[in-house]
């Protein structure tokens, strides 16, 4: 089993985060990453160190890993890669990848509570361009080097990407990806503008990147990527989902939500308290599958009722099925006693 929070690298070199999760406060979220890494296998030798150096791009490949596991897959380490190899109960093969901060840019991670987006198509404009630079570099790495392993030859591929682009980056929801993948454009500003009654929405081919350039979406609209089965998706794989599954009922915390409303364009909000709030491993994930792909994505791999599905219907187009309590959003306050040097973004988490 794995020792990653044996520090391996010297102070100055680890992660914020990590060196938070290193707190004797914190072992109970240790002990949740520790249940995700149960059963990997770092192939390569380094990984301990990628976690405790970089930290993202590692934690999320240990909840893509969790997640996996939990949808019943049985994992094979034989091979050096792509990341994960899934032999049942149907075979397919799995890169995971986070789309980071452009250069120059904040990381996901710092001080103080996260600070709330003013204008939201600039928001979701950056997350789109993020999500899109991710997918094209795993799309090129598959046609240039995995496609011609045996062991993923006549497999479907699979992408697991998540947002850690910049603070705040788990705002983002599913909006980015389903314009960078299937062209999809939900207007919020101009749906508060209008108080429409429904969210105005509208296909969009790009997104401009700077003055005199743009950048293609819709990724999934074409055979452009047929070779990319499903993209695997979760902007609430964060710091926010290892406390909701931390065993810590003595901690101080309120848990604010939001699900689906049949009724309104308006989610239903609510609040909970520790001890009072549950959340799956599984809430917030989201599979979109391409309905171009050589060699598709069974339908019911990952089906759960915690899990939300672009799905393929009549004429390639794509339908989200959503569960009735599915997890869009969720935000945490922690209180933490005067001087406890674990506290993360002051005491608001995502």
């Amino acid at each position: 089993m794995l020792d990653l929070f044996v520090p391996v690298v010297p102070d100055e070199r680890q992660h914020p985060i990590f060196r938070m999760l290193l707190q004797p406060s914190n072992a109970p979220e240790r002990a949740v990453i520790d249940a995700w890494a149960s059963g990997f296998v770092d192939r390569c030798g380094k990984f301990t160190k990628e976690f405790q150096t970089t930290f993202e791009s590692s934690f999320w490949e240990l909840y893509v890993h969790a997640a996996l596991r939990a949808s019943g897959a049985q994992i094979d380490f034989s091979h050096a890669s792509p990341d994960f190899v899934v032999s049942t109960p149907t075979s397919f093969v799995v890169e995971a990848t986070i789309a980071g901060p452009a250069q120059g840019q904040p990381p996901a991670f710092g001080p103080g509570p996260p600070v709330v987006p003013t204008d939201l198509n600039e928001f979701n404009r950056q997350a789109i361009l993020r999500l899109c630079n991710s997918l094209s570099a795993k799309s090129t790495r598959f046609l240039s080097y995995y496609a011609g392993l045996p062991h993923v030859k006549d497999k479907p591929f699979v992408i697991a990407l998540a947002p850690f682009d910049r603070p705040s980056a788990h705002l983002a929801s599913h909006r980015a990806l389903n314009a960078a993948l299937y062209g999809v454009y939900d207007d919020e500003e101009a749906t508060l503008r209008e108080r429409s009654a429904e969210i105005l929405r509208y296909d969009i081919s790009s997104v401009s990147k700077h003055a005199g350039a743009s950048v293609p979406v819709g990724l999934f609209t074409s055979t452009a990527y047929r070779h990319v089965s499903a993209v695997v998706y979760s902007a609430l794989a964060t710091w926010g989902k290892v406390r909701a599954l931390a065993d810590a009922p003595e901690r101080h915390t309120a848990y604010q939500t939001l699900h689906p409303n049949p009724t309104s364009i308006v989610p239903r909000y609510r609040v909970s308290q520790q001890g009072a709030y549950r959340e799956h491993l599984l809430d917030g994930l989201y599979v979109a599958h391409n309905p171009y792909a050589d060699y598709p994505l069974p339908l019911a791999t990952f089906d759960s009722a915690h899990v939300a599905r672009f799905v393929p219907i009549a004429g390639r187009a794509v339908e989200l099925h959503m569960p009735a309590d599915f997890l869009l959003w969720r935000q945490l306050w922690t209180l933490q006693p005067q001087g406890d040097a674990s506290t993360h973004r002051g005491q608001r988490d995502g």
